[in-house]
């Protein structure tokens, strides 16, 4: 009765009944829908990715000239500015920084502004286009799955804008 109260005095109550409760019925048809998905496909997938992943790992030791941690931009940054003083190569003046100390950034821009100067910068992109598709299309959709099917919880509420928002997945 309060939330009945406060929709009234806010003016909403007409926009409750005639737009959100006539959704109600529909989310939970929606939620009620399930997609089979084929398990022992979706393991090859991240399977053949993963080893993918050691593929451009090694290839980035190699053009390196040593191992690092791939994922770590201090690592990383160290090499393609310490080592291989690509900063110095560049025909950009202003390369992007970071806001915390001022360092180098390793965005997705700089390593693409960078790619031509030396093979690692695009074997990093490669790398994590690869890591990003993996983690979170295919073994993010295996965590969800239950029984051979994957379906949604839908939010009728879920964002600022008022759409729908989908979670797991």
């Amino acid at each position: 009765m309060d939330l009945c109260s406060k929709l009234k005095v806010y003016g909403l109550w007409q926009l409750f009944c005639i737009l959100e409760l006539p959704l109600i019925p529909v989310l939970a048809v929606m939620e009620s829908y399930h997609i089979r998905v084929d398990k022992e496909k979706l393991e090859r997938t991240s399977a053949l990715l993963g080893a993918h992943l050691k593929e451009l790992e090694q290839e980035a030791h190699f053009v390196a000239g040593e191992q690092f941690l791939i994922m770590s931009n201090n690592q990383l940054r160290e090499i393609l500015f310490g080592k291989l003083k690509l900063h110095l190569l560049s025909q950009k003046k202003s390369l992007p920084r970071t806001g915390l100390r001022e360092h180098l950034s390793m965005s997705e821009a700089m390593l693409t502004a960078l790619q031509d100067l030396h093979p690692l910068p695009k074997i990093i992109l490669e790398y994590r286009q690869v890591r990003k598709i993996k983690s979170t299309f295919v073994d993010g959709l295996l965590a969800c799955m239950k029984k051979g099917f994957i379906s949604s919880t839908w939010n009728q509420t879920g964002t600022v804008t008022g759409r729908l928002s989908a979670k797991h997945p």
